[in-house]
């Protein structure tokens, strides 16, 4: 349980969806860019803004949670370095297409992976902890925790890494479980059992089944 209500915190980023707000709300400053830090805070604070606004429409339809998660989180994230962390050593056997299918699909399996989890929002707060300087930095752990009644803060750490005059995030740890660790064994399994191209196949077809609701 306190590693699905921690998962709200990976913010910390249709048919009735609002996009004119939704594109005022994120408009990116060069400031906030720059500063590993206001970026968990500003994404915290745009996609809670959006999950309240849109709670109805969220509740007919799933897929404005995928509209919404697509556009405040998902630029937040590293993916294609994610995706290449998460084929490890499979990554040097794979062709190209082969290579830019698989980002490609497990982009949209975070896309659903985050939309399951913030369907299910209520009203956690965040705390930020201060961050260490980053000046001469290329990677820095931005640390968080999830504060809910009656519960442990759960500790949420992001890892960065500089990405030009911004900040990628290249991994999530919840309570110290990685993301990519996890999703490496999982997909690592499955690919030597099955082969890339059914993995590939496998979440093609469960995307596509998301992105029409089925």
């Amino acid at each position: 349980m306190r590693l699905r209500l921690a998962g709200y915190l990976f913010l910390c980023l249709t048919f009735f969806y609002q996009p004119l707000m939704l594109s005022q709300t994120i408009q990116p400053d060069d400031a906030v860019q720059a500063d590993p830090l206001m970026i968990i805070k500003t994404a915290t604070t745009d996609m809670i803004e959006q999950l309240q606004l849109n709670k109805k429409n969220i509740a007919e339809d799933p897929t404005v949670v995928m509209a919404i998660v697509e556009e405040l989180l998902i630029p937040h994230f590293a993916t294609n370095t994610i995706s290449r962390k998460v084929l490890a050593k499979h990554v040097r056997k794979l062709t190209k297409e082969q290579k830019t299918k698989f980002a490609e699909a497990f982009r949209f399996y975070m896309i659903r992976f985050y939309a399951k989890i913030f369907a299910s929002y209520t009203d956690q707060t965040f705390k930020y902890l201060p961050a260490p300087d980053y000046s001469d930095k290329k990677r820095i752990t931005i640390k968080t925790r999830l504060i809910q009644d009656g519960s442990k803060p759960v500790s949420i750490d992001y890892k960065m890494q500089r990405s030009g005059n911004s900040w990628k995030i290249i991994d999530l740890k919840i309570e110290g479980i990685s993301m990519v660790i996890s999703n490496k064994k999982q997909f690592g399994n499955q690919i030597s059992k099955e082969g890339i191209d059914t993995v590939i196949a496998k979440l093609q077809y469960k995307n596509n089944k998301a992105k029409n609701n089925e």
